[in-house]
């Protein structure tokens, strides 16, 4: 199960991401656009391009393009626990 906590679990870009995720785990290979399209589409990244979060901590108007930048990395970031604490480690995925 997979939860989106943006905008109260309404963050369509959230669940865009949940779902495509879901499919994938489902043993489907679902084309990656339309999910993409979707959260472009979104609150969420309209309000980062037009810079209304500015004002939070680390945030850029092209954050959004670079999250939906899809398979811009040949690695993910996993998390394990490691004394105590989680901890992120990059996985080779080619």
């Amino acid at each position: 199960m997979y939860l989106a906590t943006g905008d109260d679990g309404r963050a369509d870009e959230d669940r865009a991401c949940a779902e495509y995720i879901g499919r994938c785990l489902d043993g489907g290979e679902p084309a990656v656009e339309p999910f993409l399209r979707r959260a472009r589409a979104s609150d969420a990244a309209a309000e980062l391009a037009e810079g209304v979060r500015r004002g939070y901590r680390g945030i850029h108007p092209d954050d959004a393009e670079f999250c939906l930048d899809a398979d811009r990395f040949s690695f993910a970031m996993t998390a394990a626990r490691e004394g105590g604490l989680l901890v992120l480690r990059p996985v080779r995925t080619t």
